[in-house]
């Protein structure tokens, strides 16, 4: 189950649900009134949503978290909320998870639940309302008090427990982790941990789990969230049946948060915060922002205004970091939420060689920014991205399934916000941008950026020294407090270039009434697929087989560096700084794909920026250059990043793993900071010419809801055209490993803890349309195995996995046993983990099989009204030779599996045939 702090990024989250106007006279926001509401007698709230569909999505909501518990109670709420899962009165001792699975429920991604400092919540999402009942009577069950509390299955559940502490890597805190911890103190969450301590876990027993359980668990402390495919009066009736067998207690009911209550306000005085292994030096300046609770107009005018100054912070940096080729390796301006506060974290990160000089370039940026503020085409950018917001508005409500609907429900009365109907939202959104103007951003950035309380933060690494570190500190604030120098901006930027020459369109076939393919004068291959629902967005993929097969072996390292080179290199005359302004405006997303077997470009675009985007696709298929400047800074950074990573345990785990299983020549091979410094500009040009010059297959695939009169306009202006030198298809795809039975054991860990692996490679054919489909299938059987036994049956870890790699177009396939565990359980994660193996080379069940399939045929479904999706899947048959009526109508190909089919692909990548290794990260000895 998935642990969530409470800090949570708000960027687009805030530009489309958090839009309000702004009056001289706060009033109430007008709630989205498609909710119904309804209490029982006993207190508990529900909140219920009918839409169209056939899903159901459910959501129970206890306002208990790690705050309530005592010293010896840490961790309560969190134990609880797994125990949940295992047994009650409704169900007996089973585990929840095959209550559901064959109805199409997976674990993780439609069954689960999370633990904050204030709240528990329990997660169900049904394919259809058919397993309704089932879902009401495992959440009434949670909330009336019949959970089992097995006392045997709370010692298993210990050991799954403790392992998430090693899994949220408690015995080595991340840098960010701890500036939580540290905002939390002066308040009543300080030393709150919601997992508790090993302490705490060790020594709890069903006695007192079952005391807090009884004074938490209470119906006025309780709400239920049911969305989709429903009938009010029936679903009333179901709530009262199965929720008031639990009276209301003689007890404070759900805490009405206070200012108090909170975290306390920010403080000028500088923390001096020592990251996890592997992190690199930095620094940062947190900004006091805004509470969480949001229900007038004027709160919701604040919270926009405080996310655009965050968005024009995150801009600039970015943008002077490029311009002045900066000492930085990343720069980052995000809205976090910790507890009930809105904090602007404004982060840089360098090498701990240029602490100095990129303290420099921090302090004189934000005081330039601070003093003179956004320039004339800033403003326009950041305006403009809140105009895509208003016209995207129709597309992602188009786009809202019935989980997306619960979950924005549960945030909203988790942070005490009022939810907002789309059509409120639009014009909250409308007046918002209207007001917005120079003057009143640059006051707001002004203000923020001068305030007294704005906490800087030093990050350092575990080898940096930190009172040398820390004497920088000073001379920082001395520079962020001088005046800041005005920049010449740029007061516009001309127009996109349009292409050269067009070209023709060879033949058309309609393969049926909403899936259509061309080919063009150059080869290029389009698909188009009709979606509704795409609304306004459109979906590319410009693709080809290659990939990093299609290079000769001195590239590969310059194949590492292609897309952050040419993401600054900038495009027809743009600099980077303007081009990514000018995508902005356009409301157009634009990378380049670098696979093993497969490579080409990805954009995502607005219906009516098409003819921008597929420019831009032209341009960069035709005249993207290496510009040498931008080439040696990201040379620098990736070297410093990429030295930094492999000093870390886990870094330098991974690279012994890989030198064991490849061989030196292989593309597969980690590449060192050495031999990104050996790369040449030349190099990574050669590798673009290489894989976007050279006609093998390319394929253009797209999903939009677009005419194919309009669309047959646009390919002829500007993809047929593109010009292409000849080159054959890629047949070879091999990585020849070079060990049939190895042992690799890294002794470097920093924490208790081991991280252990099996591997395991077959060679055979490339995938058919079939393989795509039973390997899916065989990966959900292998890992639910892992799982049930690592975890479930014996708490040996929290989260034990299988990985699966099978590249499209290579019959070379990797299947991993990964897991992370305690050291003293080592050999029996060992014998757990070869009994999983051996027993999947026995063969799955009809039962496992059933169940895998009606989860993938629930998955399979979701996907095929998903524009994007259908659109990567597409592009990937068709380069492949697959069938691409498989994914138009996969359920003609799920039909006809069989079990024989997966146990048949279960013995060729993990039987007895395959190269094994095993591997190990354990701790430093001493």
């Amino acid at each position: 189950m998935e642990i969530k702090r409470l800090i949570r990024l708000w960027g687009i989250i805030v530009a489309t649900l958090l839009l309000v106007a702004c009056n001289s006279v706060p009033e109430p926001l007008q709630a989205d009134s498609q909710w119904l509401q309804g209490q029982l007698k006993n207190g508990m709230q529900y909140h219920l949503l009918p839409i169209s569909g056939e899903s159901v999505s459910l959501r129970l909501l206890v306002h208990t978290g790690a705050v309530d518990e005592t010293a010896e109670q840490a961790g309560y709420a969190h134990f609880l909320e797994h125990m949940a899962f295992l047994g009650s009165s409704g169900f007996g001792a089973k585990h929840v998870e095959s209550l559901f699975v064959d109805a199409g429920v997976s674990f993780g991604n439609d069954l689960n639940a999370f633990t904050t400092h204030d709240v528990t919540t329990y997660q169900i999402d049904l394919p259809s309302n058919e397993r309704l009942e089932s879902a009401m009577t495992w959440l009434s069950d949670i909330a009336t008090g019949k959970l089992t509390l097995d006392p045997s299955l709370i010692e298993n559940e210990k050991g799954a427990v403790l392992g998430e502490f090693r899994f949220a890597q408690r015995g080595d805190k991340p840098a960010e982790l701890k500036v939580f911890e540290a905002l939390l103190q002066g308040s009543r969450y300080e030393g709150k941990d919601v997992l508790g301590t090993t302490g705490s876990i060790n020594s709890l027993n069903r006695d007192g789990l079952l005391s807090f359980y009884r004074a938490h668990y209470l119906p006025q402390n309780t709400e239920l969230i049911i969305t989709g495919d429903i009938d009010r009066k029936q679903l009333e009736s179901m709530i009262a049946q199965h929720f008031s067998a639990s009276e209301k207690a003689v007890v404070q009911g759900v805490k009405a948060e206070s200012k108090d209550e909170g975290i306390a306000d920010l403080t000028s005085e500088p923390l001096f915060i020592s990251g996890s292994a592997g992190q690199q030096s930095g620094i940062a300046l947190l900004v006091e922002l805004s509470v969480k609770q949001v229900t007038t107009d004027a709160e919701f005018q604040t919270l926009l205004l405080e996310d655009t100054v965050i968005q024009a912070i995150a801009l600039r940096l970015q943008d002077r970091h490029i311009e002045t080729q900066s000492p930085l390796l990343n720069s980052f301006a995000y809205n976090s939420l910790i507890i009930n506060r809105h904090i602007g974290e404004i982060v840089v990160e360098f090498a701990e060689s240029d602490r100095l000089a990129a303290q420099k370039f921090f302090a004189e940026e934000l005081a330039s920014l601070r003093d003179h503020g956004v320039g004339d085409v800033e403003l326009a950018t950041i305006k403009k991205t809140w105009i895509n917001d208003v016209n995207g508005l129709d597309t992602q409500w188009l786009n809202k399934k019935a989980a997306d609907f619960s979950d924005d429900r549960l945030y909203a009365l988790m942070d005490g916000k009022t939810q907002l109907s789309k059509e409120v939202i639009r014009s909250q959104l409308q007046q918002f941008i209207k007001q917005l103007d120079q003057a009143r951003l640059n006051k707001a950035i002004n203000k923020y950026l001068s305030a007294a309380n704005n906490k800087p933060v030093l990050l350092l690494t575990r080898e940096e020294n930190t009172e040398k570190a820390k004497a920088t500190l000073a001379q920082f604030q001395t520079q962020f407090s001088a005046s800041g120098k005005e920049h010449l901006m740029a007061s516009s930027s001309g127009a996109f270039p349009l292409p050269e020459k067009g070209g023709e369109i060879t033949s058309y076939e309609a393969i049926e009434p909403t899936t259509h393919r061309w080919t063009l004068e150059n080869g290029v291959e389009v698909w188009l697929r009709q979606m509704p629902e795409s609304g306004e967005n459109v979906y590319l993929y410009l693709m080809s087989s290659g990939g990093i097969a299609a290079l000769q072996p001195e590239l590969y390292h310059a194949a590492t560096m292609v897309g952050p080179v040419f993401a600054r290199s900038g495009l027809a005359g743009f600099s980077a700084p303007e081009f990514n302004k000018l995508l902005l405006r356009h409301n157009t997303y634009i990378e380049p794909v670098l696979w093993k077997t497969s490579h080409g470009l990805y954009s995502e675009t607005a219906k009516k920026e098409l003819p921008f985007a597929l420019s831009v696709l032209n341009q960069a298929m035709t005249a993207a250059k290496v510009d040498e400047q931008q080439f040696a800074a990201v040379q620098h950074e990736l070297t410093v990043e990429q030295n930094n990573w492999l000093l870390s345990p886990f870094g330098h785990f991974v690279s012994q793993v890989s030198g064991t299983l490849y061989p030196a020549d292989s593309s597969s091979k980690v590449v060192t900071g050495d031999d990104l410094e050996q790369v040449t500009a030349d190099q990574v040009q050669a590798v673009f010419d290489t894989l976007m010059k050279k006609k093998r297959n390319f394929t253009l695939v797209v999903s939009a809801d677009i005419e194919v009169g309009d669309f047959n306009r646009m390919l002829r202006r500007y993809v047929a055209g593109i010009p292409f030198e000849s080159a054959e298809l890629i047949t070879n795809y091999r990585a020849e490993p070079k060990v049939s039975i190895a042992s690799v054991n890294v002794m470097e860990a920093v924490d208790n803890t081991i991280n252990y692996e099996v591997n395991l490679f077959s060679q055979g054919e490339p995938k058919t349309t079939r393989d795509r489909f039973t390997s899916d299938l065989f990966y959900r059987l292998l890992d639910k195995r892992y799982r049930d036994n690592l975890r479930n049956e014996h708490g040996l870890s929290y989260a034990p996995n299988i990985q699966l790699v099978w590249f499209d177009g290579s019959g070379e396939a990797l299947v991993s046993f990964v897991v992370n565990a305690a050291p003293d359980k080592l050999d029996a994660v060992r014998s757990s983990t070869q009994q999983v193996l051996q027993n999947a080379r026995v063969g799955f069940t009809d039962t496992e099989f059933a169940a895998a399939k009606s989860q993938l045929a629930a998955d399979l479904k979701s996907g095929q009204t998903n524009p994007q999706a259908q659109a990567q899947m597409l592009s990937s048959y068709v380069l492949f030779g697959a069938d691409p009526q498989a994914v138009i109508h996969p359920e003609k190909i799920m039909s006809t599996l069989t079990l024989a089919e997966v146990n048949a692909l279960s013995e060729r990548l993990v039987g007895k045939n395959t190269q094994q290794m095993e591997a190990m990260l354990t701790p430093k000895e001493g």
